[in-house]
């Protein structure tokens, strides 16, 4: 009687752990935000600079502290273009770290954030040799960190026109070109998109299969004591 009311008490224990992990996984799946790439000028000449900004918005953050505060990403730009100048941060952000068209930054003071904002700038120089025309700008892989697990949300891109030095000064970006047609205001031009990636679950390296592992593995430990309940009231 007693192995029947461990084993009882293990399978109830096994079940919640389950739907724990369950429950956690749904939760962190329903995180969202978008970001948004601008840049102050739709085209620019060779060897003048170019500022894009990378801001945040439409931020809906339940797993975590409900917010995001750091983030890492790629930029994607033909190099034979532009080169890199420097970055800055925006608001309550510290400057992004740039190396090999990858960045990284945090919150100044640790925290998240869940309001619509900028995170930080990197100024571009145009090459003296650039290629005329119509150049794109990718932000891609952006994942956004909530302390304790990271979200991801969908490329965005800008599209960006070089001039030639002779030709009259850098038209600034009404409207601009932009992947998604997102209004543009201020002089800029802008590029957003929307979180329909799956959420990247917890930071400690747990993945979808980990869990999905795991799940199997209680499933078949609770049978395996439900077959031996069954013996034990037999020989009963």
């Amino acid at each position: 009687m007693k192995n029947i009311i461990k084993s009882k008490k293990a399978i109830t224990i096994i079940l919640t752990v389950i739907l724990l992990l369950l429950t956690t996984t749904v939760y962190a799946a329903n995180d969202s935000f978008k970001t948004a790439l601008s840049a102050n000028n739709s085209s620019v000449k060779r060897e003048e600079n170019i500022i894009l900004t990378i801001s945040l918005s439409d931020i809906a953050i339940e797993s975590g502290e409900k917010g995001i505060g750091a983030y890492t990403a790629n930029l994607e730009f033909d190099s034979s273009v532009f080169e890199y100048v420097k970055t800055n941060g925006t608001n309550n952000w510290e400057a992004p770290v740039y190396q090999a068209k990858k960045i990284v930054g945090n919150t100044a003071d640790g925290k998240v954030v869940n309001t619509n904002q900028s995170i930080g700038t990197i100024t571009f120089k145009v090459k003296e040799d650039a290629t005329l025309g119509e150049t794109t700008i990718k932000l891609t892989n952006f994942s956004g960190s909530t302390a304790e697990s990271d979200v991801t949300t969908e490329d965005t891109s800008i599209k960006i026109t070089i001039l030639d030095k002779e030709n009259g000064g850098s038209q600034s970006g009404n409207g601009g070109s932009s992947q998604n047609g997102s209004d543009n205001k201020g002089g800029s031009t802008s590029s957003s998109s929307s979180n329909k990636k799956p959420t990247v679950l917890p930071a400690t390296g747990t993945s979808y299969i980990t869990i999905y592992t795991l799940i199997g593995a209680f499933v078949l430990v609770a049978i395996i004591f439900g077959i031996k309940i069954k013996l034990l009231n037999k020989k009963k």
